[in-house]
């Protein structure tokens, strides 16, 4: 009975991605449930946690920003030092092969501009992936 049951539910998480893939002119896979969310820190020198403000995502192949969301409203950050880049709901924003992503903030005590690359992917994959890009931005 155990085997039947986890057939039947493998067979309908396949179905539910296939539908999903196809709607959006992607080849039919199965994907995970999970919510994936790409961010980062602002740190200073010497690795302190430092408030950031004015932070902007931009999409270089689309020129478009990028703004952040779950599945309820815009989800900035969990603090002024931390910043959401991207969302699994932002995953059509990207192409499958990877975007190249520029991030420009401004460390709130001292004013100065920092910017930073990223290569991020979505389209047709399961999730959005940072291909490349730090975990932490220093911000003089």
């Amino acid at each position: 009975m155990y085997k039947y049951l986890c057939l039947l539910l493998l067979i309908a998480v396949a179905s539910a991605c296939k539908k999903h893939n196809q709607e959006n002119g992607c080849a039919a896979k199965a994907c995970t449930y999970e919510f994936v969310s790409i961010s980062v820190n602002f740190v200073d020198k010497d690795g302190k946690l430092v408030p950031a403000k004015d932070v902007r995502v931009i999409n270089k192949r689309t020129g478009r920003q990028i703004i952040a969301t779950s599945n309820g409203p815009a989800i900035p950050g969990l603090g002024p030092n931390f910043f959401t880049i991207a969302t699994d709901n932002n995953k059509n924003e990207f192409a499958t092969d990877g975007d190249d992503v520029e991030l420009t903030a401004t460390n709130a005590i001292t004013n100065h501009i920092q910017t930073t690359s990223f290569k991020i992917s979505g389209g047709c994959n399961c999730h959005v992936a940072k291909i490349s890009g730090p975990e932490k931005i220093v911000l003089q």
